[in-house]
Formats: C-alpha cells, structure tokens, sequence
C-alpha cells in the first residue's frame, strides 16, 4: 500500500515549541514558494505532534513522534486526500502496531484489520461501497495465509488471489527501469546548457491498469519536463492495485533523473 505511506523530510532540531516546515513533492525541505506541503509541529513531551497540510490548507495527516528526526511513528495517525479522511492507524515505536483501516471518499470504511509488530496480523477484512463484504484473508507474521473473495451479490470470486497488492508494471521494477533506459533520452539543449535534475511526475494507474493523469509535481525545465512526460505516456498498462480484494485505483509519484 505504498500511495498510503509519505516520506517525510529530515529536519534539524528546533529551539522553538512551535514551527513550520515547508516540502515539496518529495517531502524534501523547501521553501513556502516551492512548497507542495507544509507541516505545523508542536512539541509534546519530548516528541512532537505534527499536522501536515496540502498547500491550500487542508489536512493531508495528523501524528505524533517520538524523536526530533520524526522517523518514529507513536500512536494515532490519520491520512486524508482532497475528499476526506483516508486512512488511520497506529503506531508503537515506529511500527504498525493495533488497529488498521483505509476509508473510500465517503468515508465508508474500505480494508480494516490489526498490525503487530510492523505486520499485519490475524483477521482483515475488505468492503465494496455499498458496505458488502468483499475479502476475508487471514495473515501471520505479514504474510497471507488464506483468504476468500467474493462478488458484490455475495457469491464466491474464485479468479482473485492476492488480499492487497500495490500496481506494478509488467515485469517489475527491473523492466520498468530498463523501459526508461531505452526511451528516455536527453534533450540537445539541456546538455548545451548543461540542465540537470529530477523531475517527478505523478500519475493514476486506473483499476484496469491503464496509465493516465500525468502530472509534472516537481519541474527542473520545461525541456526536461516535457521529456519526462513523453516517455511516461508511452508506458503500456499496468497490473493494477488489489486493495482489499478489490481492483482499484492508485497513483504513483514517479521521479525521472536527468543526470550529466
């Protein structure tokens, strides 16, 4: 379920109880004109409470950490998207450790199980938006042990394996990476001028495993962008995300490297 688990940028002790941090796409340290998120951190008994925010203001999550470096989770944290409340779980000691539940947009519960340890653990179970239920898979130690899955009119779905499953490009990371090798090529007028960087696009991976949605988050130059753009529209379809026994959509932040 990789969409539901941010990167958080490194940051340095603050003298003050309160601050604001500004990131960019990547949760890397910027400034607020560059700025894809922001963070209001309070300290609280040695750790800190932390609410992040999309640019525009609204809660993106909420949670609180033990350590200055805020790398270990402790506690309720809850995820929202541009709807509304997407996930929330609870940490110890920076694992996955209790309750566990991912919401749709109209905050119905979508997936709801219990972590241990930094594992799912025992029982999950999986729901359509109407509230039937969709999967039932039984885990130990993180891994699926059995699991059942069924159609919306409750009768069983024998073609559907795998409880959760992030999208994946046909072949894996390795062909994905040599996709790009192969396609990718570096714009004559970047090299004159000598124009590197990293250029992020986001993009949506649709429940039938077509790419679409591309958006540049992070630019370097037009040039640059532009390229990263053209070869990331020539990706053929994707094997989609299976969250909860249910083909469903996700996206996926990718960063293309320009480098000299």
């Amino acid at each position: 379920m990789s969409c539901f688990i941010p990167l958080f940028c490194i940051l340095n002790h603050s003298a003050y109880a309160q601050d604001t941090i500004y990131c960019n796409s990547m949760w890397e340290k910027t400034d607020a004109a560059h700025a894809t998120y922001y963070r209001v951190r309070v300290r609280v008994n040695g750790g800190w409470h932390v609410t992040d925010h999309f640019r525009g203001g609204k809660l993106q999550m909420t949670g609180d950490y033990a350590d200055d470096s805020m790398h270990v989770n402790n506690g309720e944290f809850t995820w929202y998207d541009e709807k509304g409340i997407n996930r929330r779980c609870h940490y110890v000691n920076g694992k996955l450790d209790g309750s566990d539940t991912l919401f749709y947009p109209n905050a119905k519960k979508k997936v709801t199980g219990q972590n241990k340890d930094g594992d799912k653990e025992g029982q999950w179970t999986g729901y359509y938006p109407t509230g039937k239920v969709a999967a039932k898979a039984t885990y130990q130690n993180g891994k699926q042990m059995s699991a059942v899955f069924y159609n919306e009119d409750g009768s069983v779905n024998k073609d559907l394996k795998v409880f959760i499953q992030d999208a994946n490009y046909p072949g894996g990371p390795a062909q994905f990476l040599r996709f790009l090798n192969k396609n990718l090529k570096y714009p004559d007028v970047a090299m004159k001028q000598n124009i590197q960087g990293t250029v992020v696009v986001n993009f949506k991976i649709s429940k039938d495993g077509s790419p679409s949605n591309f958006k540049v988050v992070q630019s370097v130059n037009k040039v640059l962008d532009d390229e990263a753009l053209r070869v990331l529209n020539m990706m053929k379809d994707w094997q989609p995300a299976i969250v909860g026994g249910i083909y469903s959509d996700s996206f996926i932040s990718q960063p293309v490297v320009f480098h000299l």
